[in-house]
């Protein structure tokens, strides 16, 4: 159930009953195709951000982006149908396979970009989001390691591929993301041991795309192993160093902000705006019907209109964020200390303490 219970039709028929408003939204014709555009830059600009490019962070658009777990030496990772992401809001990450209680969890840092590293680090640091074709993929079959794939070993035949869950360390699996010898890009979905021949791979595969979110994927056997197609225009994870080989097992939690929805018809609800937050939506889209104005003395007042609705959505922000924020750095001293330090007792210190 979405979080809105209204349509844009119904915001079109409170515009039409408005002087200044109404003559942007014909009354037949193109209204459809006029108001959903209307409603597509409101939508996005609410979305999105203000006028200084700050993120409107709203909590109701706030989604939960699935897990996975790290493979060891492996940086990128494909999330199988992840294509509504506007940006990375948070991150944590699990010890899954520890057996204290609780399990240990760890923040991780976001950053809109990360480098290739060859850096090892027993947990993840840092995040970012890139697109799937970007990511740096194995090749089935390749005999010698690919510097692209930072010094994992290529998936062939025979290949086990073991479930990194419940296991005392992490398994020495191959990459699980590869591009195929056609340029397509597929994840490994099922855990097994690859067949003696390479797959033979379909050369036009299908996968989830943003105007068809429901599309299953193409899914190709492997022996016991099954691959499944990426869209390269999906959104793959990218941490800022190597998991180190053989070590801890971490299930990455990526928090995210949804992409902001286009209107598809006058039936469709302004999710995943809620109703509280209707009358917030509603005065952009009549801004923008200024904007749209064949009279040029109503279309004036755009400019206007729109920067007091900018400003009221900042103060919707506000409002919507009335506690403390407790993600960052905290320094755990004064910033005018000169820090602690000490020296012992030696030849070349004979009298002890330098001092604090």
């Amino acid at each position: 159930m979405g979080n809105s219970s209204r349509t844009l039709q119904s915001l079109v028929d409170e515009a039409l009953t408005l002087g200044d408003v109404a003559p942007a939204i014909p009354a037949g014709g193109y209204v459809d195709s006029v108001a959903r555009g209307i409603a597509d830059d409101t939508m996005t600009t609410m979305i999105n951000g203000g006028p200084d490019g700050q993120p409107f962070n709203w909590k109701w658009n706030r989604f939960l982006i699935p897990p996975f777990p790290t493979n060891s030496l492996q940086q990128d990772y494909f999330i199988p149908g992840l294509l509504n992401l506007g940006w990375l809001e948070n991150c944590w990450a699990l010890n899954i396979n520890s057996t204290a209680v609780p399990k240990t969890r760890i923040p991780v840092e976001v950053k809109r970009d990360l480098d290739p590293s060859s850096a090892l680090t027993g947990n993840p640091i840092k995040i970012c989001w890139i697109y799937s074709e970007q990511a740096l993929t194995g090749t089935w079959g390749a005999t010698d390691v690919a510097e692209e794939n930072n010094g994992l070993t290529n998936p062939g035949p025979g290949s086990v591929y073991k479930n990194p869950l419940n296991q005392p360390q992490a398994p020495s699996n191959p990459i699980n993301i590869i591009t195929d010898p056609n340029g397509n890009l597929w994840a490994l979905t099922q855990y097994g041991t690859c067949g003696n021949t390479q797959p033979v791979w379909p050369t036009s595969p299908v996968y989830p795309t943003i105007a068809n979110p429901t599309t299953v994927a193409t899914t190709q056997s492997d022996g016991s192993c099954v691959w499944t197609a990426i869209n390269p225009k999906s959104q793959a994870m990218r941490l800022g160093t190597l998991i180190a080989q053989n070590g801890l097992v971490w299930v990455v939690n990526p928090i995210g902000q949804m992409r902001a929805v286009q209107f598809a018809n006058l039936a469709q609800t302004i999710d995943p705006i809620p109703d509280e937050y209707f009358s917030h939506f509603k005065q952009g889209f009549f801004a923008q019907c200024y904007r749209r104005n064949p009279d040029p003395k109503v279309r004036a007042r755009f400019k206007e209109e729109w920067s007091l609705w900018l400003k009221a959505l900042k103060d919707a922000v506000t409002q919507g964020d009335k506690e403390q924020d407790d993600y960052g750095f905290y320094p755990g001293q004064s910033v005018m200390e000169t820090g602690y330090y000490y020296q012992y007792v030696t030849p070349s210190q004979p009298f002890g303490p330098a001092g604090y």
